[in-house]
């Protein structure tokens, strides 16, 4: 908010800040150059609720959530993206003759003129959050901002070809402006949209760029060939990879800081026919930590779980295939173990988030550190908990097979369809069958599944054809759900992910079928009749909660046939 007496005054006769505080604020506020209303919400003197509902009260001006509100698209063309991000402010309709304008700050008489004079329109200005406003200016000013870099460059890139003609000596870095603004906006618009990871496809004549949202790949925007190779190099210059070497895949990593939030970028490569495809992880490290009931499990399930981490030795996996959220189900486990008491240390590759009071290694290959030296060493490190990775060879299955028989606690992931599959694959990787029983004390399968959007969630009856597909009562109606599309959802009728589960609890008549050498399937059908709880069983329970859809079942269900 502007530094004006006024809003303190407001806050005061609101009974909300003292005038000790407001002038302790304002002396903040002289040698931060901060808005007021930042500084006192920073000092913990008020809320920015607080201060939306003390000025929607004083100054008549309605609050809108621009989540939920209909933007028109061609009004915040109306202002440059330069004034909508100096002001924060947002052009979100016309009502008859005026431009309604979203503002964290309505007592900013400077802006309103700007606008004012940059469009010719008289302004009606309306309140919103500075954060809400923030991220829709880089949603709906990103792409434009990535077209205009892109184009940017090619003029800059034509000049410069006709200027090295007559001199040569003339760098490419004299065009790479353009390209870094391409690139932070592809960040930033991933970032808006909850991206998980973004694609950067070469074809023959052009660039496609994807981004995977909710589990779901959607392609944003193309630009042209010729922008493939500065984009590649730019990305791997900030990805410390050789930008020499085009023909082995590389890994790289950077973090991107956006609205005060640290996010981990993990960079691969990998040469195509066209050209380097490059794939980009974005992990935001504040969801790794997760508290367990926000993970997605039913309340058997839960029980299972709080079963399993509260033994004292025997290995714990985490299956599923990649994007399952395996990592984040064990860091939530380690974020529960870690009570100061013990000595946990984890080998990683990489580390994905950091926790205070946990030791956590990072694998590294060329330097001979692999999950197998490291496990070797970490065993003489008394630990009393183990997380490790991943489990990928024999190697590695022994030294946390020893591990866990010896008394520790071991946690890590493996790739496998399902939970019972799991102990077929370590008898695959060479290890004994009577090894893995008496370790292993429990499997927690998982996949994630999109989340209906609560804004435009409807009621409807299931039909014949999706009461046969779950194979329920075909006898009975059921009221299932699904997303109808809106503006918060961005019309796909989904929002967020949950997990569904299937936890296998090792007890000594599933121990003696390892030792026995049952098949997957056989142990399958035993922990059923023990009351497992399946993967499709449990995706069927939240589509009858009304969590998910029918065509999300059908969507999982069918990559784990």
């Amino acid at each position: 908010m502007q530094a004006r007496k006024r809003l303190g005054e407001f806050l005061i006769e609101a009974g909300l800040i003292t005038q000790e505080q407001l002038q302790k604020a304002l002396n903040i506020q002289k040698t931060t150059n901060k808005k007021l209303g930042e500084v006192l919400v920073e000092s913990g003197f008020v809320t920015e609720d607080q201060i939306i509902e003390v000025l929607e009260y004083q100054l008549g001006i309605p609050h809108v959530k621009l989540d939920r509100y209909p933007i028109d698209q061609e009004c915040t063309k109306m202002i440059s993206e330069t004034l909508a991000k100096r002001h924060t402010v947002l052009p979100i309709k016309m009502e008859r003759d005026k431009l309604v304008i979203a503002m964290a700050d309505p007592l900013n008489i400077f802006a309103l003129e700007d606008i004012q004079i940059y469009t010719g329109k008289q302004v009606q200005p309306v309140l919103a959050k500075e954060e809400e406003i923030k991220r829709f200016i880089n949603k709906y000013y990103g792409k434009q901002e990535a077209l205009k870099a892109a184009e940017e460059f090619k003029k800059e890139n034509k000049a410069l070809k006709l200027d090295r003609n007559k001199n040569p000596r003339i760098a490419d870095e004299d065009v790479q402006g353009p390209i870094v603004k391409l690139v932070n906006s592809i960040f930033e618009q991933a970032i808006n949209q909850r991206a998980s990871d973004i694609h950067i496809e070469p074809f023959e004549e052009e660039v496609k760029i994807k981004f995977r949202i909710d589990g779901i790949l959607y392609e944003i925007m193309k630009v042209e060939y010729e922008l493939h190779a500065p984009l590649v190099a730019r990305i791997k210059v900030i990805g410390n990879m050789d930008i020499a070497e085009k023909r082995i895949p590389q890994d790289g990593r950077t973090t991107f800081e956006i609205y005060d939030r640290e996010y981990d970028m993990r960079i691969s490569s990998l040469p195509t026919v066209f050209g380097e495809k490059i794939v980009i992880r974005i992990a935001d490290k504040r969801e790794f930590l997760k508290d367990k009931k926000n993970l997605g499990f039913l309340e058997h399930d839960l029980k299972l779980y709080e079963k399993l981490i509260s033994s004292p030795h025997g290995i714990i996996l985490v299956s599923g295939p990649t994007g399952s959220g395996k990592s984040t189900t064990l860091y939530t486990a380690l974020r529960e173990l870690n009570t100061g008491d013990r000595n946990i240390i984890t080998v990683e590759d990489p580390v994905e988030s950091t926790i205070y009071g946990v030791n956590q290694v990072e694998v590294n290959v060329k330097a001979g550190l692999t999950f197998a030296t490291a496990l070797r060493s970490i065993l003489r490190q008394d630990p009393d908990i183990i997380m490790i990775g991943e489990i990928r060879d024999k190697e590695t299955a022994e030294i946390a097979v020893r591990a866990a028989i010896t008394g520790h606690l071991v946690l890590s992931t493996i790739h496998t369809n399902d939970a019972p599959s799991s102990v077929t694959r370590l008898i695959d990787m060479g290890v004994e069958s009577f090894l893995i029983s008496s370790s292993l004390i429990g499997v927690i399968a998982q996949r994630l599944v999109r989340r209906i959007c609560p804004y435009c969630k409807e009621e409807y009856i299931a039909d014949i054809s999706e009461i046969k597909a779950m194979g329920l009562d075909e006898e009975r109606e059921y009221k299932l759900y699904r997303g109808a599309g809106c503006l918060y959802c961005g019309h796909k009728g989904y929002i967020g992910r949950t997990g569904i589960y299937e936890i296998l609890v090792i007890d000594k008549e599933l121990r003696a079928a390892i030792t026995k050498g049952y098949s997957s399937d056989e142990l399958k059908d035993l922990a059923v009749k023990k009351g497992m709880v399946t993967l499709k069983n449990s995706c069927i329970q939240k589509v009858l909660n009304g969590e998910t859809t029918v065509e999300e079942y059908l969507r999982v269900t069918y990559s784990m046939d």
